[in-house]
C-alpha cells in the first residue's frame, strides 16, 4: 500500500508504473500487456522481523540496523495510524498472557495514534517470511482486491518476494494482490481488511452486505466462496498425509474437481488451485486411473509454474508427480 503524502516510484521494469488512483492513493498500473504467469516483481526484503508474535521493540531492533537511506525509504510506506478508536475494542481479556497483551496494546495504540510509527507502518505492509515477517518496499505498493489479477509468494530459493500475474493483464489495468484468504466470505474479509484501515470496493465486494443482485459478479462470487468454504471443511482432513484415506471416500475426487472449477470461475489461478490439481493427480494414481492422473498433474505443474515459477522451492515435487504418472500410464498401456 502507498501513501498519498509521498510520490512513490516503481523499480526499473517493463511491466508497470505507480500512478495516483481515484479514492485509492497510489497503485501499480500495467504499462504493457502482461501475460498469465509473468513474474512482475522479485523484491528483496528491506527489514526482517524473524518472529511472528513481534513487539514494537523487535521492529525497532531491525529498523536500527538499516542505513539512513533505508530508514527514509521505510517511512515512505503507507501507515495505518489515525483510525477511529470507536471501531476497535480497547479491553483485553484477563486470560491473555502478558507478552500477547503487550503486543495487542502496542498495535491498538499504533492504529488509533495520530502519527505514523514503526509499528503502524509495519503491520500494514509486512508480508510473511518463514516464521516471521518482512517489509518488501516495492511489493508493499501493490493494492488489494478480493478478486486480484496477481499473486505473491516468498521464494526462499532466491531470497525474494515474487509477484506473478494470475491472468492476462491489460495496459492501464491496476495490478492487485489479495491481503486475505480468497475463500473467506465478505463479512470476514471486511473484518480482516479493517486492520489495514480501508473497506474494499472491488467487484466481489460492491453493494451493501446481503444486497448483491442475483446474476452480478458479486452475487456469483459470494455463492462460489460459500461453496468453497463448505468443500474445504469437508476435504481438509482427508488431504496431505491422509490422502490415501480420502481416496477411499465416496465422491472425494468429485469434490476436488468441483473445488478446482470454482477456483477457476473465480479466476483464482494460484498455488491453492495447483495443490488441488496435484491432489487430484495423486488420488487418480492411487485408483489406477493414470490417464486422469497425467491430465491433472499437467495442470498442477502448469499452474504452479505460472503462479510461483520453476525456481520455486517445491516446484520439482509437482514435476516428479507428473513424471511418475506418465511412467505409470505407459506401463499400464504395455500391459493392456
Amino acid at each position: 500500500m502507498a501513501t498519498t503524502k509521498t510520490v512513490p516510484s516503481a523499480p526499473p521494469n517493463p511491466y508497470y508504473t505507480i500512478s495516483a488512483l481515484p479514492n485509492k492513493g497510489y497503485g501499480c498500473v500495467a504499462t504493457a500487456p502482461i501475460e498469465l504467469g509473468t513474474r512482475i516483481l522479485a523484491d528483496s526484503p528491506l527489514l526482517i522481523v524473524p518472529i511472528a508474535s513481534y513487539l514494537a521493540s523487535d521492529i525497532q531492533a531491525a529498523f536500527d540496523k538499516l542505513s539512513p537511506e533505508q530508514q527514509a525509504q521505510y517511512f515512505t510506506l503507507h501507515s495505518g495510524h489515525g483510525q477511529d478508536p470507536k471501531i476497535w475494542p480497547s479491553r483485553i481479556h484477563e486470560s491473555v498472557e502478558p507478552r500477547e497483551r503487550q503486543r495487542i496494546r502496542e498495535q491498538h495504540d499504533a492504529r488509533v495514534g495520530k502519527e505514523a510509527s514503526l509499528i503502524s507502518i509495519f503491520q500494514i505492509n509486512c508480508m510473511e517470511l518463514d516464521n516471521g515477517a518482512a517489509i518488501f518496499p516495492h511489493a508493499a505498493r501493490f493494492n488489494h482486491a478480493c478478486n486480484p489479477n496477481a499473486t505473491f509468494s516468498w521464494n526462499a530459493a532466491i531470497g525474494k518476494e515474487i509477484i506473478h500475474a494470475m491472468r492476462d493483464i491489460e495496459v492501464g489495468e491496476e495490478i492487485t494482490i489479495s491481503y486475505c484468504d480468497m475463500i473467506h466470505e465478505r463479512q470476514l474479509r471486511t473484518w480482516e481488511l479493517k486492520h489495514y484501515g480501508f473497506a474494499c470496493d472491488c467487484r466481489s465486494c460492491r453493494g451493501q452486505e446481503g444486497d448483491e443482485v442475483e446474476g452480478t459478479w458479486a452475487y456469483q462470487s459470494a455463492q462460489r466462496r460459500f461453496r468453497l468454504g463448505e468443500l474445504e471443511r469437508e476435504t481438509r482432513f482427508l488431504r496431505g498425509k491422509r490422502l490415501e484415506q480420502g481416496a477411499q471416500q465416496p465422491d472425494f475426487v468429485g469434490k476436488l474437481v468441483e473445488m478446482a472449477g470454482l477456483h477457476m470461475q473465480e479466476e483464482e489461478h494460484g498455488v491453492r488451485l495447483a495443490n488441488i490439481f496435484l491432489d487430484i493427480a495423486l488420488v487418480c494414481e492411487i485408483k489406477g486411473d493414470f490417464k486422469s492422473a497425467v491430465d491433472a498433474a499437467k495442470r498442477a505443474v502448469e499452474i504452479k509454474k505460472d503462479c510461483q515459477g520453476e525456481d520455486f522451492t517445491d516446484y520439482e515435487k509437482y514435476v516428479v508427480v507428473l513424471q511418475r504418472a506418465i511412467m505409470l500410464r505407459g506401463q499400464s498401456k504395455q500391459k493392456a
